[in-house]
């Protein structure tokens, strides 16, 4: 096993990079499920859009988790 520290940092960059993407994405895609709710109104078919926030949410917070447990682990 490679247990190179510049391997380590730039993992921890490309998690912390991934990490804010899943949070962009996940304000974004809530942003326009508001923007669907303002023009069409709240019914079934843009409560269905919900689901996009929603998964980028938990990509974020896996992302989050596994990066703590990473860094927990490494030290």
């Amino acid at each position: 096993m490679n247990d190179n520290p510049k391997d380590k940092s730039k993992f921890s960059k490309v998690s912390l990079v991934m990490e804010k993407f899943w949070l962009v994405i996940a304000i974004a895609s809530l942003l326009g499920v508001f923007y669907f709710f303002i023009v069409d109104g709240v019914n079934r078919q843009t409560l269905t859009y919900l689901i996009f926030p929603a998964l980028a949410g938990a990509m974020y917070a896996f992302r989050v988790t596994f990066r703590k447990r990473f860094e927990r682990n490494n030290d």
